[in-house]
């Protein structure tokens, strides 16, 4: 389909057709714009053993996608139906974009980070709304998201959202820029730190102290009160419910309760 050549196993073939269409017709990534006039391989993996196997066993059980810039190739996990493949997708494809535009002159955190905030991923930002690390003020530095990147699907998806914090902070200081002017100092920079120097005219550690600040303040105390408090609200409003329900009933069996005893004075004063 285009410039992407799709591999998949039998059964496959609409959703192979589908991403390779999706793949073929992506355009402005941030800072970057379309895609360089290259040729892609997409590979689906119908099994996680298919998916180990192509990717050589080196990724971590979580993962369901991957990219391989050097290769120009991509693998995705397709052993479910799945509605984020095609996000799945984009996100891989910002990864070569990236890879292709600056080489290997972005740290992880920054490459995973560009790659969710490219694919739109805000659910990512769900996994920091309830993190009570953040909540109790624990600050957690770029070598930490790193190590995080690496690590169980719980602490990956807590690196995740933080990477992509750190990014949408780096893309609100290029204002109406975004990332351009970022990504342009990348390639002929010495080091991340010299790229930043040259951009915004701030260290990597300057950087850092600030984002720690940003993410302390939208996702402290107030943020994980509110996400709860949204909780104890629905929580609340079924007790009440339950309640207004019971004194309801209460109420119906009171009066049957009542009638039947008229009936039974009227019978009695019959009776005599």
């Amino acid at each position: 389909m285009g410039r992407i050549t799709a591999v998949a196993w039998p059964g496959q073939g609409t959703l192979a057709t589908s991403l390779a269409e999706f793949a073929d017709r992506s355009r402005d990534f941030p800072g970057i714009g379309p895609l360089p006039d290259r040729s892609i391989r997409l590979i689906l993996a119908p099994s996680r053993a298919k998916y180990d196997s192509l990717t050589r066993g080196r990724l971590p059980l979580w993962s369901e996608g991957a990219a391989f810039p050097d290769a120009s190739t991509i693998v995705l996990l397709t052993d479910k139906p799945s509605g984020r493949q095609t996000a799945a997708l984009r996100h891989e494809l910002a990864h070569l974009a990236l890879r292709w535009r600056v080489g290997y002159h972005a740290p992880l955190w920054f490459e995973e980070g560009y790659a969710a905030v490219a694919a739109q991923e805000w659910d990512r930002l769900d996994a920091l709304r309830l993190n009570w690390q953040l909540a109790r003020g624990v600050r957690m530095n770029l070598d930490d998201v790193e190590r995080s990147l690496r690590g169980g699907r719980g602490d990956a998806e807590t690196g995740y959202a933080l990477a992509t914090t750190a990014v949408l902070m780096l893309e609100r200081w290029g204002q109406g820029r975004g990332l351009a002017p970022l990504i342009a100092n990348l390639p002929q920079s010495e080091s991340f730190d010299a790229a930043l120097r040259a951009t915004y005219h701030v260290t990597q550690s300057d950087f850092e102290e600030r984002w720690q600040r940003d993410v302390g303040s939208r996702y402290g105390w107030l943020s994980l009160a509110g996400a709860l408090g949204f909780f104890w609200l629905a929580l609340g409003s079924v007790l009440a419910a339950l309640v207004l329900l019971r004194r309801r009933r209460d109420r119906e069996k009171r009066a049957a309760l009542e009638t039947e005893e008229s009936q039974m004075l009227d019978e009695l004063e019959i009776n005599e």
